[in-house]
């Protein structure tokens, strides 16, 4: 068994006062605080979210706007707006029956019209919750994916 002894050197007419400390105890902690620490580092790994930023600022002179025949999402927080251009923009309102079917149903059929369409830009408003931007990258990637892997890249704006 392990364990330290402390030894006063009592002197003279006193007692002396030894003690045994029982090192094991302090090792089962130490045991299992180093393996709490290395689970909780695999968790963290599993449970992350991948995401990749741009790996440069853009030039002042130029826009950050995507081509013209990319897919654009507006999520605002009064509804959704899908199209190409400003002027092909379907709205999708959040007081409707089920806007996220509505949503899930317009992006089907912009897929089912462009099947080489690979990308997807989100422009998210300030006021929009992060969980409704991931409940529209559920459904894009839903939408645009296939059982073994996502087949399309979503960008924001």
């Amino acid at each position: 068994m392990g364990g330290v002894s402390v030894d006063t050197g009592g002197g003279g007419g006193k007692k002396a006062v030894d003690a045994n400390i029982n090192m094991v105890p302090m090792i089962d902690l130490l045991v299992s605080c180093i393996a709490f620490l290395l689970m909780t580092a695999v968790w963290i790994q599993t449970g992350s979210l991948q995401a990749s930023q741009p790996h440069g600022a853009p030039a002042p002179d130029q826009p950050n706007e995507p081509p013209q025949d990319q897919l654009k999402v507006q999520i605002s927080s009064t509804g959704y707006k899908v199209g190409m251009t400003a002027a092909d923009m379907h709205d999708i309102s959040l007081s409707g029956a089920n806007p996220l079917d509505e949503l899930r149903q317009n992006l089907t059929q912009r897929h089912r019209d462009n099947l080489q369409a690979r990308e997807v830009w989100l422009q998210p408003d300030s006021t929009v919750h992060y969980g409704e931007i991931i409940k529209v990258m559920d459904i894009v990637y839903e939408v645009y994916g296939s059982p073994t892997h996502n087949e399309v890249t979503i960008r924001f704006l």
